[in-house]
């Protein structure tokens, strides 16, 4: 079983859509055939991927995408050799890469932000690392942001912190998902503690 942790990044050389844009439980699908290669590969050697996707509506030439590697993954599963006629694609896109154009925009502060009680850690029994932990908070965050059906459920605030400039507004980067202003709420304390240190932002 493959976790997101085996996720691989796919740069996209061509797509071709086989069906029109549906629209299932709120999210956008569009069945499209795309000629991908890995990143890591590109400009190294010619392997080219012949892959099907549900990404179609979003994917044009020079993107880059995550997907599984099942063309240099050992399928050794005893579910998988039930059906000896299956024949696995080489590669499964999972979701379209913004990291990249994420990079221009690196060190700006976001115009929301999440609240949460603080984390206590117990050193003695479990290795504590913070840039980890940062790491995977941040991917958190960019998920939010690419999914709405994800915060769905969630309450993101104003951050009353962020003050856009104008030549951030005018350098924005496009295409890169962003949450509505609409969707947020306002920043109220209700906190008995004048300080807030029992809420993490």
């Amino acid at each position: 079983m493959l976790t997101s942790r085996q996720l691989v990044k796919y740069i996209v050389l061509d797509v071709e859509v086989v069906s029109p844009e549906v629209n299932l439980g709120g999210s956008k699908y569009c069945l499209a055939d795309a000629q991908v290669a890995r990143l890591a590969d590109f400009g190294k050697n010619n392997t080219i991927f012949f892959i099907r996707t549900h990404l179609g509506h979003l994917l044009k030439p020079g993107d880059h995408a995550l997907g599984y590697d099942l063309h240099a993954t050992n399928t050794n599963d005893t579910e998988l050799d039930k059906y000896k006629s299956l024949v696995l694609p080489e590669a499964i896109l999972i979701r379209k890469s913004y990291e990249e154009k994420r990079q221009r925009k690196c060190g700006r502060a976001r115009a929301w932000k999440l609240k949460s009680l603080k984390m206590e850690v117990d050193d003695s029994r479990v290795r504590f690392d913070q840039e980890k932990l940062n790491t995977e908070y941040e991917e958190f965050l960019r998920d939010l942001e690419e999914n709405p059906d994800l915060r769905f459920n969630i309450s993101l605030y104003h951050n009353e912190e962020y003050q856009p400039s104008k030549l951030a507004s005018m350098t924005e980067v496009k295409d890169v998902p962003s949450i509505p202003l609409d969707e947020l709420l306002a920043d109220l304390d209700l906190s008995d503690n004048e300080d807030g240190d029992d809420m993490r932002e």
